[in-house]
């Protein structure tokens, strides 16, 4: 999509976005494949799991940038202990959901690309997905 195209379409989703959730979206939102949610137990994902995940996710702003939430942040949001955060950001990876990365300074990145692909494949199989296909056009 052009960028004016993009600037459009983004003001339209944040203007959709504000309308359901009001004030508290002014805070930040994230769109999240409702994918995710209807397939965790496919992907093998329990529920801290995705907890983290949506965590992480929270933090990737733009695709080619990484997210690197520090795992005592998503503990602390979470109210659990940051080793919990830590064991579910291993299983992640073990089941490819994510991948991690080294930035510059050392802090661990936490690349999404592996879950945007493991979804891409689920999308083939949904009913809803095969509706909207027909309908929407991606960039």
């Amino acid at each position: 999509t052009k960028p004016e195209m993009q600037t459009k379409e983004t003001d339209q989703t944040a203007t959709a976005v504000n309308s359901r959730w009001g004030e508290a979206s002014i805070a930040g939102w994230q769109p999240v494949p409702d994918l995710l949610l209807k397939h965790q137990v496919a992907l093998k994902l329990t529920p801290t799991e995705v907890v983290v995940l949506l965590n992480v996710l929270m933090h990737w702003w733009f695709a080619e940038r990484k997210p690197y939430p520090r795992p005592t942040t998503i503990a602390k949001r979470m109210g659990t202990a940051p080793r919990t955060v830590q064991r579910a950001l291993k299983r992640l990876t073990q089941k490819g959901v994510i991948a991690t990365g080294l930035k510059k300074d050392g802090a661990t990145s936490y690349d999404p690309t592996p879950l945007v692909q493991k979804l891409k494949e689920l999308a083939v199989d949904d009913v809803v997905y095969q509706i909207r296909k027909k309908d929407i056009k991606l960039a």
